[in-house]
This record gives C-alpha cells, sequence and structure tokens, in this order.
C-alpha cells in the first residue's frame, strides 16, 4: 500500500508540473511581442485605402486582444502571437495590394 501511494504522490506531482508549466505568466518578452504585434496591426489598418477597411483591422485587432488579454496557457499564447503575426502580414499585403488597385486608372469606377 505504501509503494501506491507514493505512486499516486508521483503522478500528482508530474500533473501538477505540467499543467503549472502550461499555465505560467506570460514573461516580459511575451508582453512586449504582443504589444509590438497591436501596434503594428494598428499602423498596418492605417495603410488601407479606405475607411471601412482600416476600420475593419483596427476593431478586429482591439476585439482579438482584448479577448485574449488574460491566457495564461503558455501554447496558447505563443499560437495567438503566431496568428497575430500572420495576420500583420496579410493586412500589410491586402494594403499594399489594394492602393495600387485603387491607384491604377484602367479600374476606376469599380467599387472595391
Amino acid at each position: 500500500c505504501a509503494l501506491s501511494s507514493t505512486y499516486v504522490r508521483t503522478q500528482h506531482y508530474q500533473v501538477s508540473s505540467e499543467v503549472k508549466k502550461h499555465t505560467m505568466a506570460p514573461t516580459a518578452a511575451t508582453r512586449a511581442r504582443a504589444l509590438s504585434l497591436y501596434r503594428q496591426l494598428l499602423r498596418g489598418a492605417l495603410k488601407m485605402p479606405t475607411p471601412n477597411r482600416q476600420n475593419y483591422v483596427i476593431k478586429k485587432t482591439k476585439m482579438e486582444y482584448k479577448k485574449n488579454r488574460n491566457l495564461t496557457d503558455l501554447e496558447e499564447i505563443e499560437f495567438q502571437l503566431r496568428l497575430a503575426d500572420t495576420n500583420l502580414d496579410t493586412v500589410l499585403v491586402q494594403a499594399e495590394h489594394l492602393t495600387k488597385l485603387f491607384n491604377d486608372p484602367t479600374i476606376h469606377g469599380h467599387d472595391f
């Protein structure tokens, strides 16, 4: 019986330490990375060619960051930061592409 209680305590410790490593508070570097991406997304929004597109990116960015601000799972935090990085790339590519389209004299008259 002593062996099984030791086994149970050991298993409990392993589970507890696994839970702790994934639910630790984000580090200062993680917070700085999140804030940097947030600012870049907001700046990227201003590169969109129309106010509607700018407002959409700003609103979406703020909503997503607010929704995820209390995350403690480090894997989920890392996933969300990679997603924000991907979204930043998408916003910048779309802003460049749409701006070129809006400035193309052969396409005037089309509603985007």
